[in-house]
């Protein structure tokens, strides 16, 4: 069962991306939707709040709400900056589909590597309208362009990115979402609601929709981040990211025994070709060289690479399951 505290934030968030309601209903009617919502999403055999939302995911979802709204000494942060943030980040979704000839209203699932360039795009937003006057003066967070359409980031530049990310949004992978799914329709700017209905008046059964729209966006959110999180081989790239002195040096030993490793495994390769040229022969071979084309064709030095390289884990992908 989730926590009084974990309901609160979740409820401050419904309300949180619903404020452009409130230039139309009152806002204690609105939370009164955001608790139907709620209520609506509770396991019935349980009687605990959020069934769908499992008990891991709800640490990182109020982890994620606290981020989002809370500055690290606990005050507010203002919330119309972070929904600007938000809007921001779709509307780059929305460019790159009116440049395919998509149907930008139509909700669709954009492929990986369309949210890669999404990504891409957004950094050098970010780096050329966001920099604080003193990285304005570094060097590092300048852009090179090397050819008409680059959208090259370096490594320094992505790590710029997802603190920006991190920053407004809570988790990078919030971001991920929009630009594969969209933003939650309660989010999007005032006049995509006055294009959708006739009255400017948005009436209750549009909110509590929205609402609950949003409810089900977070909680796909949090289970898959969690999903994502638990694959083999995250925490040894978060390690690897890691700016912990111990982890660092951990990770420079491993870097230094990985390219040991493989320039065994190239030299394996350039000793085993010789030998079936017949330039040399094993015979004519040191110890030392015997033991690397040993090594090499019986797949030790393939496997001793494989045990120092950090495996390359999949990319995030939500799926998003919204119900009617």
């Amino acid at each position: 069962m989730l926590g009084d505290n974990d309901l609160e934030k979740i409820v401050a968030l419904l309300l949180w991306t619903a404020q452009d309601f409130q230039s139309n209903i009152h806002i204690d009617a609105i939370h009164h939707a955001a608790l139907e919502v709620i209520l609506k999403h509770s396991d019935a055999a349980t009687g605990g709040a959020l069934g769908s939302l499992h008990t891991v995911s709800v640490a990182k979802l109020s982890e994620l709400i606290d981020i989002m709204m809370l500055h690290k000494d606990g005050s507010p942060k203002d919330a119309n900056a972070t929904l600007n943030f938000m809007r921001r980040t779709a509307k780059i979704r929305e460019e790159l589909r009116a440049t395919a000839s998509d149907n930008a209203t139509e909700r669709v699932e954009l492929h990986k590597d369309d949210v890669s360039l999404c990504y891409q795009r957004f950094g050098r937003i970010l780096l050329t309208h966001d920099l604080l006057p003193h990285q304005k003066r570094d060097n590092r967070y300048c852009l090179q362009n090397k050819f008409e359409g680059d959208t090259s980031l370096t490594t320094f530049q992505r790590s710029f990115t997802d603190n920006m990310l991190r920053k407004f949004l809570g988790e990078k992978r919030v971001a991920f979402l929009i630009w594969q799914h969209g933003i939650p329709s309660v989010a999007e700017h005032p006049v995509v609601y006055r294009r959708r209905v006739d009255s400017k008046v948005l009436d209750m059964g549009m909110l509590q929709s929205s609402l609950d729209e949003c409810l089900q966006w977070y909680i796909c959110l949090a289970n898959d981040i969690v999903v994502h999180q638990n694959q083999e081989g995250f925490d040894a790239q978060l390690s690897a990211s890691s700016l912990d002195e111990q982890d660092r040096q951990r990770q420079q030993t491993r870097r230094e025994a990985l390219q040991k490793a493989r320039d065994a495994l190239r030299l394996g390769a350039a000793l085993a070709k010789q030998r079936d040229d017949r330039k040399r022969s094993y015979d004519d071979m040191d110890d030392a060289e015997q033991k690397i084309l040993e090594d090499y064709e019986t797949g030790r030095a393939k496997k001793a690479k494989q045990s120092f390289a950090t495996p390359r884990t999949k990319p995030f992908r939500c799926k998003l399951q919204i119900n009617d």
